[in-house]
C-alpha cells in the first residue's frame, strides 16, 4: 500500500537504502541532499521502503503545492525492484488528487506515462566516461579542441583547492545578473550543499588559475555511485576569452577516463548551453515535466 509521509516520520536509513538500489540513483533525491535543498519535503512510500517517491512541497494562499526546488534537476519513482507503467501512475494519481497545482520533473526512465497531466519534454547531457581519453577526445568539437589549446597557451593551471564559497562566490558574480531568480537564502543553500557533499566525500572541486594564481574558473561536481553530476561553476571574461571552462572540462575528462563513470553535465534544453556540453561529444538525455493546475479560477489567474 502507498502512504504519504510527512519529512518528520521519514527513515532517513530505509530512504537512502532504497535510493542507493534502485536503477535510476542520482544525487538529487537522497535524503542529506533533500534536507538542504528543500525547507519542506515528504513522501509517497510503498509499504516499508519498497518504492518512494519525494514530494517537495510549499504553501501559498492556504494551499500546497509541488514544485521542482532549485539545484535538482528532477525527481519520481525509485524502487528496490523494477516498477512498471501501472505503479507509477498509481503514485502520479495520488499527487493528483492531492495537490490543486503542480510543477515538477520525472526521471528520464519514466518515458511512457498515461496521466492527466500536462507534459513537456527537457533535456540534459551526458557523457560516458568508460573509454579511453584518446577516444574521447576524438568526438571533440573543433571549438572544444580550439580552446582547450588556448587555455594551455594562457599557462592555466588546475588546481582542487578551492572552497565551496569562493566557487559560489565566482558564480554569483559572474553569473549572478542572469540569474536574479536567486535570492541571498539560495546562494547559502548551494554553499551548504557543497559543504556537505565534501564532507561526506561526494564532493569535487576544479578551480583554474593563471600564472599568478589568480581565481579564472572553478566548477562543483558531486560523485555519487557512477556518476559524477556538474553542479555549478563560474568563469571570468578573461577565462572566457581563453577557453578557461573548456580547459577545465578537459582535464576533467582526461582525470577519469578509462573508468566506469559517467559526466553528467547538469543540462539544459537552452541551445546555447547545450551546445557547449556537446562540443565534448556528450548527448542528449530526454526527461518529462509534469504541470496540473487545479487552482480555483481567481486563483489560477493569478498563477499565470
Amino acid at each position: 500500500m502507498i502512504h504519504y509521509i510527512e519529512h518528520k516520520n521519514i527513515d532517513k536509513q530505509k530512504w537512502d537504502t532504497c535510493i542507493t538500489a534502485s536503477d535510476n540513483v542520482n544525487p538529487f533525491v537522497y535524503s542529506w541532499y533533500l534536507d538542504v535543498v528543500c525547507e519542506n519535503w515528504s513522501a509517497l512510500i510503498l509499504n516499508d521502503y519498497e518504492a518512494i517517491f519525494p514530494l517537495a512541497v510549499k504553501s501559498k494562499y492556504g494551499l500546497k503545492y509541488l514544485y521542482q526546488p532549485f539545484f535538482t534537476r528532477y525527481f519520481g519513482l525509485f524502487s528496490k525492484a523494477k516498477m512498471s507503467t501501472k505503479q507509477l501512475n498509481e503514485f502520479l494519481e495520488g499527487i493528483s488528487n492531492d495537490y490543486k497545482f503542480a510543477e515538477f520533473c520525472l526521471h528520464e526512465s519514466h518515458k511512457t506515462i498515461g496521466t492527466t497531466f500536462q507534459l513537456k519534454e527537457k533535456k540534459y547531457q551526458l557523457l560516458d566516461l568508460s573509454i579511453e581519453y584518446s577516444f574521447l577526445h576524438k568526438d571533440f568539437s573543433t571549438n572544444a579542441i580550439r580552446n582547450v589549446k588556448k587555455g594551455e597557451k594562457a599557462n592555466y593551471i588546475i588546481t582542487n583547492k578551492i572552497s565551496a564559497k569562493e566557487i559560489v562566490d565566482l558564480f554569483k558574480k559572474t553569473k549572478g545578473d542572469e540569474l536574479a531568480v536567486f535570492k541571498p537564502k539560495d546562494y547559502e543553500a548551494l554553499i551548504q550543499l557543497m559543504e556537505h557533499c565534501l564532507a561526506l566525500k561526494k564532493g569535487i572541486t576544479y578551480a583554474v588559475q593563471d600564472a599568478s594564481k589568480n581565481l579564472i574558473a572553478a566548477a562543483f561536481f558531486i560523485k555519487t555511485n557512477n556518476r559524477f553530476t556538474f553542479l555549478k561553476s563560474g568563469v571570468t571574461d578573461s577565462g572566457k576569452e581563453n577557453g578557461a571552462m573548456h580547459f577545465l572540462f578537459n582535464t576533467f575528462i582526461k582525470e577519469h577516463a578509462n573508468t566506469n563513470y559517467i559526466l553528467d553535465f547538469g543540462g539544459s534544453s537552452v541551445d546555447s548551453v547545450a551546445r557547449f556540453y556537446k562540443n565534448f561529444g556528450a548527448k542528449d538525455c530526454v526527461y518529462l515535466q509534469l504541470k496540473q493546475n487545479k487552482l480555483p479560477k481567481l486563483l489560477k489567474l493569478i498563477k499565470k
